[in-house]
């Protein structure tokens, strides 16, 4: 039996996630033997693979609330709107931001941890996995939602941005890989028809000479988006899937978010997270009955 965890984005609303991790932490509770994440999630992973309690928490309550950071007007200068740039500058230089990378590469050496992103050209998922060498560029590319972040990331050679774009929830990456124990954390209930990731693009939705482009990439999107539910819904024979979702609908947004809204979010998935773990030990423990 092969373990999995899966962590969707969401910009701010990964601070949901964050809850979930940071109450797993607290509990020393990781059996999952693979991650993959996009975007913010891919972020709430690797603070939770490096087990740091916390870290996921402190970057976006601290540096996606800064004054710079979500800026609408740039929108107009042709810069912009995200600051991804001096996010991760503060990720690699800032002792306050910076992770423990030294135990990176033995440790996903045996547990691999898995980013998605984009290729701009094909609109492909492409599937990073990183070392301490990569990490941080490897999570810029996962994150650099198309129109609000201007440029794409260049990884050996290849133009990449958002995974939400191609993959936004990786499950059935995670079956290819050899999961048959999955654990997917939403930051949307699976009830909502709106996947939520066009509220990440809700400039570029008023630009009317953006339309074309936009409408393609929305619609691929909303194709990945309707496969992984289709898998969660109707997985192959041998495989459970688990979600995690929210029990009520966020208050924070992919981006803007107030303070409080943040606090409660990132409170409602710790204790969404300390609920779940007998949950998923006991799911965990039964499927072992059965190999």
């Amino acid at each position: 039996m092969l373990t999995a965890i899966v962590a969707e984005g969401g910009g701010q609303r990964g601070i949901f996630t964050a809850g979930i991790l940071d109450a797993f932490l607290q509990r020393e509770f990781n059996p999952f033997r693979l991650a993959i994440g996009v975007s913010s999630g891919a972020q709430n992973l690797l603070s939770y693979w490096l087990g740091e309690q916390g870290y996921a928490r402190r970057m976006i309550e601290d540096l996606t609330t800064k004054p710079g950071f979500y800026v609408p007007y740039r929108w107009l200068l042709a810069k912009s709107v995200v600051d991804l740039d001096q996010y991760f500058t503060q990720a690699e230089v800032d002792p306050k931001y910076s992770l423990p990378l030294e135990a990176f590469d033995p440790l996903v050496h045996e547990k691999p941890i898995i980013f998605v992103a984009t290729d701009k050209h094909s609109g492909e998922a492409v599937y990073l996995e990183p070392t301490s060498a990569t990490v941080l560029q490897y999570l810029k590319a996962s994150s650099a939602v198309p129109f609000l972040y201007q440029k794409a990331v260049s990884v050996n050679g290849c133009e990449l941005y958002d995974g939400g774009v191609a993959d936004p929830i990786p499950v059935a990456r995670a079956h290819a890989m050899g999961a048959d124990k999955i654990i997917v954390i939403r930051t949307t209930a699976g009830k909502d028809a709106d996947s939520g990731w066009r509220q990440r693009l809700e400039f570029a939705l008023k630009k009317q000479t953006l339309n074309l482009h936009l409408t393609r990439m929305l619609r691929q999107h909303e194709r990945g988006y309707q496969r992984a539910i289709e898998f969660i819904q109707n997985h192959p024979p041998g495989v459970s899937v688990l979600e995690l979702d929210p029990p009520e609908t966020l208050q924070s947004h992919t981006f803007g978010s107030s303070s409080v809204a943040l606090v409660n979010d990132y409170a409602l998935g710790f204790q969404v997270g300390m609920d779940s773990v007998a949950k998923i030990q006991a799911w965990l423990n039964l499927g072992r009955q059965h190999c």
